[in-house]
């Protein structure tokens, strides 16, 4: 009998040690992860700005008419009724930023920055600008 509840112990034990997971909440895998989502939300379709602010101040109607196509070898395009600028983008899996560089004319030139990701979905990526908390860009799907 003393045998049965042994194995019986022993049985229990192991179930509830091995139902246990153990959990990586490190920042960096965390980051890579998250901009390893970002990557393929961001090459996945055409986008467009849906909301750039700027101290305060609405600028997204500058970004009217212009569609977004970010390729997965880190180029970026903008198209555009007035043509189409060609550009770059990284990202940067240490400090969770997406970096733009396209265009030296407005308003793609307000983009050549390095951003933090806030969020990506399959129809909106968000990120705030590392530099300057005051600063918001999105990004919808189209």
């Amino acid at each position: 009998m003393k045998k049965i509840k042994f194995f019986i112990a022993a049985a229990l034990c192991i179930a509830v040690f091995a139902s246990c997971k153990k959990e990586d909440n490190s920042s960096s895998n965390n980051n890579s992860s998250n901009n390893s989502s970002v990557t393929s939300v961001m090459t996945s379709g055409s986008w467009r700005v849906s909301y750039y602010h700027e101290g305060g101040d609405d600028h997204s109607t500058d970004f009217s008419g212009y569609t977004f196509t970010f390729g997965s070898s880190g180029t970026m395009t903008a198209v555009h009724s007035s043509g189409t600028t060609t550009g770059t983008w990284s990202k940067d899996d240490s400090h969770n930023e997406i970096h733009f560089s396209i265009g030296s004319s407005a308003p793609l030139n307000e983009l050549n920055s390095g951003w933090t990701v806030i969020s990506a979905t399959s129809s909106e990526m968000i990120f705030k600008d590392d530099g300057n908390s005051n600063e918001e860009l999105r990004f919808v799907k189209i």
